[in-house]
């Protein structure tokens, strides 16, 4: 490899620095710390102005390539949790006692149409849908018995 001097300028106050790297065989393999340097230092202004460009953009990359990194990681643990969860959720149900069958409601003992019915024929207020009031049915089973005659 040869080395080439690179020239650079600088503010007036600072003395001009040359640096002496070597030129890569291939440019695309040049590595881009080295590269930006060489901007930052060109007496050209657009190429400086290309460096500070360039490592605005690189920094972004960075940023970006670090979120996503992150975010990755993340969704990786969050899937084994969610696994870990299934897991363990399974394991509870396999040892927890079998749970008792709710208490439903009570099946009705007494034809509900018909008290409906009896209950309007004689004059007692009764609601047309829903649970037939505990009077209604009470009074409907008390005209339902056989009279005894002494």
């Amino acid at each position: 490899m040869t080395t080439a001097p690179a020239r650079t300028t600088a503010p007036p106050s600072a003395p001009l620095v040359e640096l002496h790297l070597p030129v890569p065989a291939d440019p695309e393999k040049l590595p881009v710390g080295r590269l930006l340097a060489w901007g930052d230092q060109h007496e050209d202004a657009g190429v400086q102005d290309q460096a500070t460009r360039a490592r605005i953009a690189l920094a972004g990359l960075r940023q970006r390539y670090a979120a996503d990194q992150e975010l990755n990681a993340i969704t990786t643990e969050e899937e084994q949790l969610e696994q870990r969860l299934a897991e363990l959720r399974a394991r509870k149900g396999q040892l927890a006692p079998a749970a008792k069958p709710k208490r439903g409601r009570r099946p009705v003992d007494y034809p509900a149409a018909e008290v409906r019915a009896w209950a309007a024929a004689n004059g007692m207020d009764c609601p047309a849908v829903g649970r037939v009031p505990k009077a209604v049915v009470d009074a409907w089973r008390a005209a339902q018995r056989p009279t005894s005659s002494a």
